[in-house]
C-alpha cells in the first residue's frame, strides 16, 4: 500500500482501535477528540472497496478496515471479514472482525461467530480472539432476543473448556464477565460517539 493511503486510513486509527484502547484513559482530552473526529470523517468517506482493501492486507490495516466497516455499516464486506476471522492468520485482527459482526448482527454474522467459537474454543493453547468473539455473540443475542451464546457458555461447555486453567485469583481476564465488560465498553463508546 502506498504511504498516503496508510496515513489516511490506518495510522490515525489502529493504535486506538487495538484492544478497544479508545475506551481507556490512554487517550484523553484533545487526543481523544481528534480520534473521534477522525473516525467520523472516515465514516463519511469510506467505501466497501476501501474497506475491502484494508481488510485484505496486513493486521493493522485489517483491524482498521473491519472496525470501520462494522460502524458504517458496510454489510457488503461481511463475508470477507468472516473469512479473515475464521482464518485467524494474524494476531489481534479477530478483535475488529468480531466487533464488525456484532455491529452487523445478522444471521450470517452469527454463523461466522459460531464457526469461529466452535473451532478456536477447542484449541486451548491458541490465545486468539476468543475473548472478543464470545461477547460479540452475546451482544447480538441481547439485541435480537436470541440465545446463540448459551451453547458455548453452558456449564461444562466450550467456554469452560477453553478457559480452564486460565482463570485464577490473580487473573480474571478470561472470565466471561471480564470479557463481556470490555466488549460492552467498546460497543457503547461507539454508539455514543459515532452511531447516535
Amino acid at each position: 500500500m502506498d504511504r498516503a493511503f496508510i496515513d489516511k486510513w490506518v495510522s490515525p486509527f489502529y493504535p486506538n482501535i487495538l484492544h478497544g484502547n479508545y475506551t481507556s484513559d490512554r487517550e484523553v482530552g484533545q487526543k481523544r477528540e481528534q480520534f473521534n473526529a477522525n473516525v467520523r470523517a472516515a465514516l463519511e468517506s469510506i467505501t466497501p472497496e476501501i474497506a475491502a482493501r484494508l481488510i485484505g492486507d496486513a493486521w493493522r490495516e485489517a483491524i482498521t478496515g473491519s472496525w470501520l466497516a462494522g460502524l458504517k455499516p458496510l454489510v457488503k464486506c461481511r463475508d470477507l471479514i468472516g473469512e479473515v476471522l475464521l482464518a485467524s492468520r494474524s494476531c489481534y485482527q479477530g478483535q475488529s472482525h468480531a466487533f464488525a459482526m456484532a455491529c452487523f448482527a445478522d444471521d450470517a454474522s452469527i454463523d461466522y461467530l459460531k464457526q469461529y467459537l466452535n473451532t478456536y474454543l477447542r484449541q486451548i493453547d491458541c490465545y486468539y480472539d476468543q475473548d472478543w468473539a464470545m461477547p460479540a455473540l452475546m451482544w447480538i443475542d441481547g439485541r435480537r432476543g436470541t440465545n446463540h451464546a448459551e451453547e458455548f457458555l453452558a456449564p461444562g461447555g466450550l467456554w469452560d473448556y477453553f478457559t480452564s486453567g486460565k482463570i485464577s485469583d490473580d487473573n480474571h481476564a478470561w472470565t466471561i464477565e471480564s470479557c463481556q465488560t470490555q466488549f460492552w465498553e467498546s460497543m457503547e463508546y461507539c454508539q455514543r460517539h459515532f452511531l447516535s
